[in-house]
């Protein structure tokens, strides 16, 4: 909370004095005596909306910020034509992560204050951090910067509403806050960024060294500088080897992470090592090596393989730029679109992703699909099955019926449609359990993200899980060998997810041989049908987050699919009674037609085929 949206004191005997000490203790940063002397100020004045604005702020101060988001909610129910009160209680719920409500109360300030420069700005942020619209955003950021231009935060904030769909005006606009704050690192490393994503290496060296002049310790822009020399020598080497195609690949991706797109890299990476094809890897987040060989050498490539979302490519002189990436709905966003045309080639894992591309009119010759591979881990073929046990004490290998699903705490994988179906389709009787691990575990988010939807499932289905077949939680981060053991545990994988553009974990389940109970939509058409596994009709429609009709930010203004619930509860139903007691076994088919070697091979093929690498 910003100490400028305290008001000034008020001259008003012993109020004015405990007043202008909690004013002056809170802008020193004294949080435990200024909260004690602006209890004292609402106290000699409980009619006085400065006081109780001035206490709401020094309660977020001292950390207790749910009291005073409690008191700055009280006073803005008495005085809502407050501006200060209003300003505060929506810049208190903003920080606090409560965006929806932020936002009502910014609009309600923007109404009360037409030329407020903070409430365009903070709706402009949350337009495109919270509610995903990039054109929103663009709108309301612009309207900021009209009103205060001398504002270089603002400015800032105006370029990364523009930075996913126009990076020349991006790079405008951080020009004029460079010059509004030359002695701030962080616009000189943001225009680097900006002229990264457009292939200008080496001008983006310049804003770079400025920003490690005024900061050598700099973290993001080291980074970039780093990545800066190795495309440089990159360049260098592909010069170097003369027209033709190249000896080797250079790969970029956030391979040190514990995201899809990392997996997939350093499956890619392992393979293509043991294929015999030299490689140059750049990570996203700086230095990293593989075992005993580090991988940074240049190797005479022709193409540089980004393996993430178009936002974050970045083309290198003398490369052609190759983006391999995904989608999980039917088409993808307009900036998407923008920013992949600056690739060579796209590659995408399925024909849903390839449709997603062609669908916003991305050229269909320069699409190619590369199906990836599953993950029996042989590796960990030894690994013993996870003991977990239900809340009554009894063990989960005891159960007949053991469903799993590992699904990130997100809206799209549909986490409150399985609660959902889960509720209505079985009993506490049953001789059934579901096992839920939300993707890497331990994240405080997705714990909230978990509460909220049991509690409004719990409402909506009007029926308490008690009621219902144990659900056991496992949510800590695993191992490579722990994960393994987790998929021993159930003898079923159910997913109700609204879109994948390649369901790892499914795949993966699969492949070790357990029952498949899938959505008929997206990446899973290009692996399974009904011979392999049990499939759930569905249909198209907004993406929104549950029970509610506001957007999803990731897919602002784009559908995705919506299965059959009924039908995902008369598969469940059949297996829990009996009444279906063979699923189809899809292991031999994942295992023979979808393995890293085969994956590793068509990416080779299609990159021979363009004259990018030799065969």
């Amino acid at each position: 909370m910003c100490s400028t949206s305290c008001p000034s004191p008020i001259p008003t005997g012993k109020q004015m004095d405990a007043y202008a000490q909690a004013i002056a203790h809170h802008r020193a940063g004294r949080a435990e005596a200024a909260l004690a002397a602006a209890r004292l100020a609402v106290a000699a004045a409980t009619s006085d909306p400065m006081a109780h604005n001035l206490l709401g702020v020094c309660l977020i101060g001292a950390q207790q910020t749910a009291e005073g988001l409690q008191v700055l909610r009280g006073a803005v129910q008495r005085w809502p034509d407050d501006e200060g009160l209003v300003a505060n209680l929506a810049i208190g719920l903003h920080n606090a992560g409560d965006q929806k409500a932020a936002w009502q109360y910014l609009r309600h300030l923007a109404v009360l204050n037409p030329a407020s420069a903070a409430a365009f700005d903070r709706l402009g942020a949350l337009s495109l951090t919270w509610r995903g619209d990039r054109d929103g955003a663009a709108r309301l950021a612009d309207r900021a910067t009209r009103l205060a231009p001398q504002d270089a935060a603002i400015r800032i904030n105006q370029s990364l509403a523009w930075a996913p769909q126009d990076l020349a005006r991006t790079i405008r606009v951080l020009d004029v806050a460079i010059a509004l704050r030359p002695e701030d690192p962080y616009p000189y490393v943001q225009r680097a960024g900006a002229l990264l994503r457009r292939g200008q290496v080496y001008a983006a060296l310049h804003p770079l060294r400025r920003a490690l002049r005024l900061n050598p310790a700099h973290e993001d822009a080291g980074r970039h500088a780093q990545r800066c020399q190795r495309y440089h020598a990159a360049s260098q080497s592909a010069a170097a080897h003369g027209p033709g195609p190249g000896d080797g690949l250079l790969l970029r991706g956030p391979f040190s992470t514990a995201s899809g797109y990392a997996h997939m890299g350093r499956r890619y990476i392992q393979t293509l090592r043991k294929q015999g094809v030299p490689m140059q890897v750049v990570g996203v987040f700086g230095h990293e090596t593989w075992g005993e060989e580090p991988l940074e050498a240049p190797v005479g490539a022709k193409a540089a393989i980004n393996i993430m979302v178009p936002l974050a490519m970045e083309p290198i002189p003398s490369l052609a730029t190759i983006l391999y990436s995904m989608f999980e709905g039917p088409r993808i966003s307009r900036s998407w679109a923008r920013q992949s045309q600056t690739a060579d080639l796209v590659i995408v894992p399925t024909e849903s992703s390839r449709i997603a591309w062609a669908s916003q009119g991305f050229p269909e010759d320069r699409l190619r699909v590369c199906p990836l591979g599953v993950d029996a881990e042989p590796a960990a073929a030894n690994a013993p099955a996870l003991t977990l046990v239900t809340g009554t004490g009894r063990r989960v290998d005891s159960y007949r019926h053991r469903f799993l699903n590992v699904s990130d705490a997100i809206p799209r994988k549909n986490l409150d449609g399985v609660l959902r179906v889960w509720l209505r389709t079985t009993d506490k009787d049953d001789d059934a359990v579901l096992i839920l691990k939300p993707g890497k575990g331990g994240s405080e988010n997705a714990r909230r993200h978990l509460q909220t939807i049991v509690r409004q499932t719990q409402a909506h289905v009007g029926r308490s899980f008690a009621e219902a077949a144990p659900i056991v939680l496992v949510d800590q981060p695993l191992s490579e060998a722990e994960m393994t053991g987790l998929f021993r545990t159930a003898n079923y994988y159910w997913s109700l997810s609204h879109g994948e553009g390649w369901d790892l974990p499914l795949s993966k389940a699969g492949a070790m041989g357990l029952g498949l109970i899938a959505p008929a939509h997206s990446s899973y058409l290009d692996y399974l049908d009904a011979r392999f596994a049990r499939m759930i009709p569905c249909t198209t429609g907004p993406a929104h987050l549950p029970y509610s009709a506001e957007p999803w930010e990731i897919f602002y203004g784009l559908d995705w699919w919506e299965p059959d619930e009924d039908a995902a509860a008369a598969i469940l139903s059949d297996i829990i009674q009996g009444r279906d007691t063979a699923l189809p076994d899809a292991s031999s088919h994942l295992l023979g037609n979808f393995t890293w070697d085969q994956a590793a091979h068509k990416l080779r093929h299609i990159l021979a085929d363009a004259g990018l690498l030799r065969p």
